[in-house]
């Protein structure tokens, strides 16, 4: 079964109540795409000019949005497969844009913590890459692979939150994108994992490992 501690069900009132405003004032579902899209945009820009915890905020606000454009698509009897697959580029494209910033900011550039810094941020690129297409592979074997710690709100909340907390030490963003990176490839390697266990069950097919 997916799992039920999803941070999306904590912040959902919160999402509900953003989609009727916005539902409201005449917005469309993938005008909220596109602006969730733009607030990851405006964060590289915080972290690229040294203010990592205006590029929390940010972060946390994109993160918010990615839930409101979906329920703005119920709420106003909108979803389409046009606007999931918007919604899907668009969270890529967020994803990397958010990550990239760091290679950018000049606290993170002498950092070291057993790899060069770069090598983290590669690191954390993949791990979030794979976790959404491992996910969006399982869904084309009719498997639901949304499981594990790290989602993805969690993982914009890690970063969000560790951004944030630079106030009280200037290390901490650096240390929630390498923390966040760890947990996002662990959480991929899990997926395959239930995902090969499922197919083999499913499919009678003998294990190659």
């Amino acid at each position: 079964m997916p799992s039920k501690y999803r941070l999306r069900y904590v912040f959902r009132p919160i999402v509900l109540k953003m989609a009727k405003v916005f539902a409201r004032i005449g917005f469309t579902p993938n005008q909220v795409t596109l602006l969730a899209l733009s607030f990851s945009s405006f964060a590289f820009v915080a972290i690229y000019l040294d203010f990592p915890v205006l590029y929390g905020v940010l972060v946390f606000v994109s993160g918010l949005l990615d839930g409101v454009d979906g329920a703005l698509a119920k709420i106003t009897d909108s979803v389409s497969m046009r606007g999931a697959f918007l919604d899907s580029i668009a969270d890529r494209y967020s994803d990397l844009i958010i990550i990239l910033g760091f290679l950018f900011w000049e606290e993170s550039s002498n950092f070291y913590f057993l790899f060069p810094f770069p090598l983290w941020v590669v690191i954390s690129i993949i791990g979030f890459i794979m976790v959404s297409y491992t996910r969006s592979r399982g869904e084309s074997y009719s498997l639901d692979l949304d499981r594990g710690i790290a989602g993805r709100s969690e993982r914009l909340f890690l970063l969000s939150v560790s951004s944030i907390l630079y106030l009280f030490d200037n290390e901490l963003p650096i240390y929630g994108l390498i923390i966040t990176g760890v947990l996002a490839n662990l959480t991929a390697i899990y997926r395959i994992s239930i995902a090969l266990k499922n197919l083999r069950r499913n499919y009678n097919a003998p294990s190659r490992f």
